[in-house]
């Protein structure tokens, strides 16, 4: 892998990052080529539209509000070229929200992307799914034992 590409799938998942903390789904929809490709957990594949994507993505990010998530860490994991213009990209994601003066890991997730070149620059073509579902429903369990318990 050249280090120049490297570092830019690192500065495009800098960038992706901060757009998400801002929290305006279409901001975040810029970074992705349409039609996405969805790879599902059950190995099913759907490819969504961009105004499917941004209420996709709304609804993440109220849920994100709900759990009072105040940062993002993206960790880039992994590169595989896949060739001169497609790579796969691992990313470890960290949700942390406030607690007490300082910020505390809600959850994390492992996410792959599937990125390609295009006459706008990089952008994130395909996306291999992690359910965040149930990472959520956890974390407002943990949040309501953790009032109880105070």
């Amino acid at each position: 892998m050249h280090k120049a590409r490297l570092e830019q799938i690192s500065r495009l998942f800098l960038d992706y990052r901060r757009h998400f903390e801002i929290g305006d789904a279409e901001q975040v929809a810029d970074f992705y080529r349409f039609p996405l490709h969805y790879y599902r957990e059950d190995g099913s594949k759907l490819a969504i539209s961009r105004q499917d994507f941004v209420q996709q993505v709304d609804k993440l990010l109220s849920a994100y509000r709900r759990l009072d998530v105040n940062q993002i860490l993206g960790t880039v994991t992994d590169v595989n070229e896949l060739n001169e213009s497609s790579s796969l990209a691992t990313l470890n994601w960290i949700l942390l929200c406030p607690q007490g003066d300082k910020s505390a890991e809600l959850y994390s997730a492992i996410t792959r992307y599937l990125l390609g070149d295009t006459e706008d620059g990089l952008k994130i073509d395909g996306l291999i799914l992690v359910d965040e579902a149930e990472k959520i429903r956890g974390a407002v369990r943990a949040r309501r034992r953790a009032a109880r318990e105070q």
